[in-house]
């Protein structure tokens, strides 16, 4: 039922409304009219509506629902490639012809489809008289440069799918993560080891969104096993002689082994690929961390102290909190 129609007391049986959505687009008025949100145009038993496109791979969910919808209101829904019905909204290659016929373009840039559907297009434009070299087959981020006696691909400029959220652009790798932490969740361990290569306490192991069929326990003391033969069996290997000065650790080098084998065992025992972080402390983090004492200039005057000659002085000496394992992994 249309109420415009209805006003014209024009019967429904003489209506024909031709409308948009045959590919289930959400905001088409098809889909609208099956969802009863269309604020004009309503299905009731014995209308007809037929689907004169089918669908294109990727839409069939959405074109079946808005198929079933109608049904539920009554609708005889005609469909499919049985009918004959289709009707395609791209130009036959007779079309091409004629608008080349009609414009006759000196150059000529094939776009819209696959590549060999490009080829096919250019060796068209070629029978209808442009020269092969007045065509270019182009990519997505092509630089097409046209004067007035020629026509080349100048260059490229990045182009393809790209997501943003509110940092800006989100890039590769950073969506393999995401996707990586939305199937198997994350494994975060931190170990903290002295100059020796001895852990100095107990690593903290934490899952998030891991399904995991083990005891968390159990897991924690694989993990812990693992490093401490790591750092026994293959220390030795990341400890650089330093000409009798104190040996120098590969801290680096030591880090990225140890959280390879991690994932090796998350992978093993877990049965899945979470992603793994691994927080390394070693002592040149320490002392990083340890703020040096400046000396004093011989041109900076001393202070006057306020306590009397022989009267005992009491500094107050700020302490630092030892940071530990578990705040940061944290």
């Amino acid at each position: 039922t249309c109420h415009t129609l209805t006003r014209r007391n024009i019967p429904d049986e003489k209506a024909l409304i031709l409308t948009t959505g045959s590919q289930g687009e959400t905001l088409a008025a098809m889909t609208r009219i099956a969802k009863g949100e269309h604020r004009h145009i309503q299905i009731k038993k014995g209308d007809t509506v037929v689907f004169s496109a089918n669908p294109i791979p990727g839409n069939t969910l959405a074109v079946c629902d808005t198929i079933d919808r109608l049904m539920m209101k009554g609708a005889e829904v005609i469909y499919g490639r049985h009918h004959g019905i289709h009707v395609s909204g791209h130009g036959s290659q007779e079309d091409h012809k004629l608008m080349l016929a009609l414009t006759k373009p000196k150059f000529f840039v094939p776009v819209h489809g696959q590549y060999r559907m490009l080829v096919k297009h250019a060796r068209m434009a070629h029978k209808m008289g442009i020269p092969e070299e007045n065509t270019v087959i182009i990519d997505n981020g092509d630089i097409v440069e046209v004067s007035s006696d020629r026509i080349q691909i100048a260059g490229q400029v990045p182009s393809g799918i790209q997501f943003v959220d509110n940092a800006g652009v989100i890039h590769d790798g950073v969506m393999e993560e995401r996707q990586q932490l939305a199937e198997d969740g994350a494994v975060t361990v931190a170990a903290a080891v002295d100059r020796d290569l001895q852990l100095l306490a107990n690593p903290e192991v934490h899952l998030r969104g891991v399904a995991c069929t083990m005891e968390r326990s159990l897991f924690q003391q694989l993990v812990v096993r693992n490093i401490e033969r790591i750092l026994s069996e293959q220390g030795q290997e990341f400890i650089r002689n330093s000409k009798g000065k104190v040996p120098e650790v590969d801290w680096v080098g030591l880090k990225n082994e140890l959280e390879k084998s991690i994932e090796r065992l998350a992978r093993r025992e877990l049965r899945c690929r979470p992603l793994v972080v691994f927080l390394l402390q070693n002592p040149e983090d320490q002392t990083q961390h340890t703020s040096p004492v400046k000396p004093t200039s011989p041109k900076s005057k001393p202070q006057k102290s306020a306590a009397k000659a022989g009267s005992p002085t009491t500094v107050n000496t700020p302490r630092r909190r030892k940071r530990s394992t578990a705040s940061a992994a944290s």
